[in-house]
């Protein structure tokens, strides 16, 4: 059951509650009662422009400031990464010449002698990974200028 009751507005919010039903062919007792039962329905949490702004600034804030903290951390993973990769590769060239001309017990590694073999695979296996690496920051140039 519903019970009339009679509350002041603002000019200003009349004014805007008439702009807002002549556009969307709304009745005033109809929106106003929507915008009590939704405030009610929320607790009360009515966030103004000024809340979200700052809202907004701080979720940019720790944003950035996480980014500094983790930043660091995150290279020194890519770069674990990328000599992993480089060390895969030459082991994979390494062994593949191995199993394709030499007997088992000519392969030897240590560290205080590399051979020119392991020399020549790292020498190879470095250019192999800096050119993909150019590779991959021309496209990244060119999708950025699209």
């Amino acid at each position: 059951m519903k019970v009339r009751k009679n509350y002041r507005l603002n000019e200003e919010t009349v004014n805007k509650l008439k702009t807002y039903c002549d556009q969307t062919n709304k009745k005033e007792v109809a929106v106003v009662e929507a915008a009590l039962n939704h405030f009610i329905d929320n607790d009360g949490d009515v966030k103004d422009a000024l809340t979200i702004k700052l809202e907004a600034i701080c979720e940019q804030t720790m944003e950035k400031m996480i980014k500094e903290k983790i930043k660091p951390d995150l290279l020194r993973i890519r770069s674990a990464a990328n000599n992993s990769e480089l060390y895969t590769q030459v082991l994979v060239d390494l062994m593949n010449y191995q199993f394709r001309n030499l007997d088992k017990e000519l392969f030897i590694t240590t560290n205080e002698q590399i051979s020119p073999a392991v020399a020549k695979s790292i020498a190879v296996a470095k250019e192999r990974l800096h050119n993909a690496r150019m590779k991959k920051l021309e496209r990244e140039k060119k999708t950025e200028k699209k």
